[in-house]
């Protein structure tokens, strides 16, 4: 079976960040829109059904969508190139592919990647009020973290709901799951334990499994009706970058951090300019914070000790 991932759609509470400045909305690898609660709702979903549905007829394909009984999935819209089937009531935990490890793994990676941030934006950050993090921040490890999430995960986790079509030599649990995503072999959460054990979040270590697993009761869904809600979506806008003249005469060798600073810049500048630079720039800025936690950090840290005297 051939899996194609569709763009991530995102829900946030706010029209227009103010990280948006700038930006060229349609340059984003994502698909942005807001609510007050930024909440899925039905309406929203009906949407993106329909958008979704004329992408399908563009391509002259067919498809089936399995769905759970959330109150924000429609069950009487009506779509010429898609069908939607309905998981019995309770069952989502067991039948439902995503919930197979489909989510585990994409949330491990977005975890991974927000980590890293935190630890390279403490090297320059001199209290935690410095220490920020931006929708388009989430943005651009949302779009990576779907990207690394392979088909061989997506397909376990169907033969692993139920899906008896797709078939495997051996049985995949939601651990071996997550180890086939990674290139090198590693495995994640023992790679985001290593992570986190350079920090102390309140005095106290959080284990990836916690990291991972933080969210999971908060509510993504209206449980009520919401028609009145007000909805928006970003248009397309193209606003022009101020361009400031460098008076730098001398050009100084940066130091770590420094450089760690600049890597955040320069997402910006692909978030403005050239948006497939992100993968690259990640991965440097990656490497240099492993350089920075295992050569200058190799014993075990608070939080606090990573802030600049």
């Amino acid at each position: 079976m051939t899996f194609r991932k569709i763009n991530v759609s995102i829900l946030g509470k706010s029209r227009q960040p103010r990280c948006f400045k700038h930006l060229n909305i349609a340059k984003l690898p994502v698909t942005w829109k807001a609510n007050r609660t930024a909440w899925m709702n039905a309406k929203l979903f009906s949407d993106w059904l329909a958008d979704i549905n004329t992408k399908m007829k563009i391509s002259s394909r067919q498809i089936l969508l399995f769905l759970d009984n959330a109150p924000c999935h429609p069950v009487d819209v009506q779509l010429s190139n898609i069908e939607l089937v309905f998981f019995p009531p309770n069952t989502t935990s067991t039948v439902q592919p995503l919930d197979q490890g489909v989510i585990h793994s994409f949330k491990c990676h977005y975890r991974r990647m927000f980590v890293k941030h935190i630890i390279a934006q403490c090297t320059m950050a001199h209290s935690i009020d410095h220490i920020t993090v931006t929708a388009l921040d989430a943005i651009r490890w949302i779009h990576e973290a779907w990207n690394t999430v392979t088909n061989i995960t997506i397909r376990n986790c169907f033969r692993t709901a139920g899906f008896s079509f797709i078939s495997t030599d051996q049985q995949t649990s939601n651990y071996d799951i997550m180890l086939i995503d990674n290139d090198d072999n590693q495995d994640p959460i023992k790679y985001l334990d290593d992570l986190l054990s350079h920090l102390l979040i309140g005095g106290n270590r959080m284990s990836a499994i916690e990291l991972v697993n933080i969210d999971c009761d908060i509510p993504v869904f209206n449980e009520w009706s919401d028609n009145n809600d007000l909805l928006v979506e970003i248009v397309n806008t193209d606003i022009t970058e101020n361009v400031e003249e460098d008076e730098s005469i001398e050009e100084i060798p940066l130091k770590l951090p420094e450089a760690l600073d600049i890597l955040r810049r320069l997402h910006l500048f692909a978030s403005t300019k050239q948006p497939e630079l992100h993968v690259l720039i990640s991965k440097l800025e990656s490497e240099m914070t492993d350089l920075y936690l295992y050569s200058k950090m190799a014993k075990q840290s608070c939080i606090t000790g990573f802030f600049k005297k």
